[in-house]
């Protein structure tokens, strides 16, 4: 017997040989559903089943095919002959929604059952509560395949243990094709390889008709409920079909008649065609001119669809805001009454300035114009401000030379100018008043100096007429504009030669 103290090597060799076993029995416990020793739990709720007996801890969660979670205890409850079970999920899938749906299914044939969950929505219905319960009315009943043959009537399960019987009498004693059959199978499988080939051309199209065969399935799985009322009531049509066999000749005993009426029918269909067909035709134009319309209409649908549902907080808004409207309309019927004298008085000079809108804005725009010139003051630098200055003009012309003992003939005043009247100005300004005008030579200066062609000169004076409009120098040349009288004004239904502006006898209504 050895009873050497054992070395530093051989403890550490013992020590690791000890931890890889506890590593593999870990790695073995993991790979068959167990839970990671000292692991925090994750996000855990209850739930109860009916026919929960091959259910086990550590089972799949899924939604959709995807392992979401495991049961981690399963407990029944002796008050109500359900199981409770203790459901954990990845914190990526987690919390659960209240209106998720629970179910047991089974991975094959043999068992294996695991639980499928809906997600549901959880902004509508609310989540469930870390360790909540997810009510049993949301837990679907599970359909196994005893309860499918339990679905048919005593008949109907009888003649599937008929057509059972009658199929293994079909194979009885045709070992011998089957082994045909077998010896066939290369060239079948050379057949099926080039049809797969094309399928795989077409793995697209394929893939979406598993995923959507898939998805028939899940729904009509998810709906026992229903398909078994489905074969319950195809039994009952066919029932309720047999035993009306009578109805059912009588009908194929009519069909000829309802034939015949169905004929008239079609040529009176086929006349009122004939004649409406002249009103289809004139209607097609408008029909294609109403098309753009209705096309530009559904473009207006997505602004018209906000629009109505704006409309709600307005009308939220209006159910106060109304009644405010109208208390402060009825106090304002007194101010509103003492507004009609100054209405009266106010709307007909609206109504006459209303005619020289045209005036109006460049009136207001030269204005400002006018005023908003600047400039550096003489013999300042760059860095001194600007100062504004008013922009003028002066008209050139003989009342500007001189004074006169009365108006010249050149002279064209019109303090009532019509609206509008600026723009004929290259055809001359109308007149107020056509007294003065007459054609006349140069006029003659105050006191005595005679006319203004001999005070200055003769060289002045031709450069004086170019620059007014004539070149003769003779003294009777007509160098005064054209004089045209203009017409009368019509205000308030009155014809006056000036504009006379009145109190309106309408009141606040205008005049």
């Amino acid at each position: 017997m050895n009873k050497q103290a054992p070395s530093v090597g051989r403890i550490l060799v013992m020590v690791g040989f000890a931890l890889s076993c506890f590593g593999l029995l870990l790695y073995l416990w993991l790979a068959f559903g167990g839970s990671t020793p000292l692991k925090p739990k994750g996000y855990r709720f209850q739930t109860s089943f009916g026919e929960a007996t091959q259910l086990a801890k550590e089972a799949d969660v899924r939604i959709s095919g995807v392992s979401v979670g495991k049961v981690k205890d399963i407990q029944p409850d002796k008050a109500t002959g359900r199981s409770t079970a203790v459901i954990e999920l990845q914190a990526r899938y987690a919390p659960l929604a209240k209106d998720a749906k629970a179910i047991l299914r089974q991975k094959t044939l043999l068992g294996e059952t695991y639980v499928e969950l809906t997600p549901g929505n959880g902004r509508r219905a609310g989540w469930v509560p870390e360790n909540g319960q997810l009510s049993a009315g949301r837990v679907s009943s599970t359909v196994e395949l005893d309860e499918i043959f339990r679905a048919f009537d005593p008949k109907t399960r009888a003649e599937f243990q008929n057509w059972i019987q009658t199929f293994a009498q079909t194979t009885d004693g045709r070992a011998r094709d089957i082994n045909d059959a077998l010896g066939n199978l290369p060239p079948f499988a050379a057949d099926t390889t080039t049809l797969l080939q094309i399928l795989e051309s077409q793995s697209g199209a394929v893939r979406k008709l598993v995923s959507n065969t898939g998805v028939v399935f899940n729904a009509l799985s998810e709906r026992d409920g229903q398909l078994q009322g489905l074969i319950k009531n195809s039994n009952t049509v066919f029932s309720t079909t047999a035993k009306r066999n009578q109805e059912l000749a009588q009908t194929f005993q009519a069909l000829p008649t309802f034939e015949k009426e169905s004929e008239r029918t079609v040529k009176r269909l086929t006349t009122f065609a004939k004649n409406t067909d002249p009103l289809i035709s004139q209607l097609r134009p408008a029909a294609r001119q109403l098309s753009p319309t209705l096309q530009e209409l559904s473009a207006t649908a997505p602004d018209l669809k906000a629009l109505f549902r704006d409309l709600d907080p307005a009308i939220t808004a209006s159910k106060k805001g109304l009644p405010a409207t109208q208390a402060l309309l009825d106090e304002l019927k007194p101010f509103l009454g003492q507004l009609d004298p100054t209405l009266t008085q106010l709307n007909p000079i609206l109504d006459f300035l209303g005619r020289y809108k045209t005036e109006l804005g460049p009136f207001f725009a030269n204005s400002t114009a006018a005023t908003q010139a600047a400039s550096t003051p003489p013999g300042g630098g760059p860095s001194d401000p600007k100062v504004h200055y008013l922009r003028t003009s002066n008209p050139l012309n003989l009342e500007n030379l001189a004074a006169y003992p009365k108006r010249l003939a050149t002279n064209r005043n019109n303090p009532y100018p019509p609206s509008g009247s600026f723009n004929n100005l290259a055809n001359g300004l109308q007149v107020f008043d056509d007294r003065s005008c007459n054609a006349g030579a140069l006029p003659t200066l105050a006191g005595g100096l005679g006319p203004i062609s001999t005070f200055l000169g003769p060289s002045l004076t031709e450069q004086l007429q170019k620059v007014l409009g004539t070149t003769d120098t003779s003294a009777a040349a007509e160098i005064a504009p054209p004089c045209k009288k203009q017409g009368p004004f019509t205000v308030n239904g009155r014809t006056t030669q000036f504009p006379q502006v009145t109190a309106s006898a309408a009141g606040a209504t205008g005049g």
